[in-house]
């Protein structure tokens, strides 16, 4: 017996505002292909850091639930920036994350993460450790998700603002 694959769209909007002032906001449409215990899917967008960049964004995600209700998980995520002061490719890979229904309509989530980026113009690999943490509100086909995201663990003494970011998702299924 094979297992069909579903599928899904959707168009979301996602801002990271870093405590230090920086930001990166990104909107754009994603394909998702659902399939056994896993995951992949396409995004692209259009980003910017609201000072001195605009980007276009494509994103390839893949992901596998560890048990059957999908609250333990892997996942990765590509993400390539393409602009007139960003050209970089950036590897996020999570080897646990916790998804959990906490309500009907409502999941924590928790996932530590592995995040190593090239960046093209200055020919530069960085790697680094981080976490974040956060709340999705489902409201019919829309969701609203709230997060607080620690960069940088590698560094535990360096809690300054440049390391902590506050993040916001609203994206609508169709």
């Amino acid at each position: 017996m094979s297992e069909h694959i579903k599928t899904s769209s959707n168009v979301s909007v996602s801002t990271y505002q870093t405590l230090n002032g920086k930001n990166f906001s990104v909107a754009g449409i994603e394909e998702k292909f659902n399939f056994m215990k896993g995951y992949t899917s396409a995004f692209i967008g259009l980003g910017t850091n609201f000072k001195d960049d605009g980007m276009f964004v494509v994103d390839i995600k893949g992901g596998y639930n560890y048990d059957k209700k999908g609250i333990f998980n892997q996942n990765l995520r590509i993400r390539n920036k393409m602009g007139k002061n960003t050209e970089s490719t950036q590897i996020r890979y999570s080897p646990l994350s916790v998804d959990l229904p906490v309500g009907k309509n409502t999941n924590i989530y928790l996932n530590p993460h592995y995040s190593g980026q090239y960046d093209y113009k200055k020919d530069k690999w960085t790697n680094s450790f981080g976490a974040f943490a956060g709340v999705t509100q489902k409201i019919n086909d829309w969701s609203i998700s709230l997060e607080a995201q620690r960069y940088n663990l590698q560094d535990l003494k360096d809690n300054s603002n440049k390391n902590w970011s506050i993040n916001g998702i609203v994206s609508y299924k169709f």
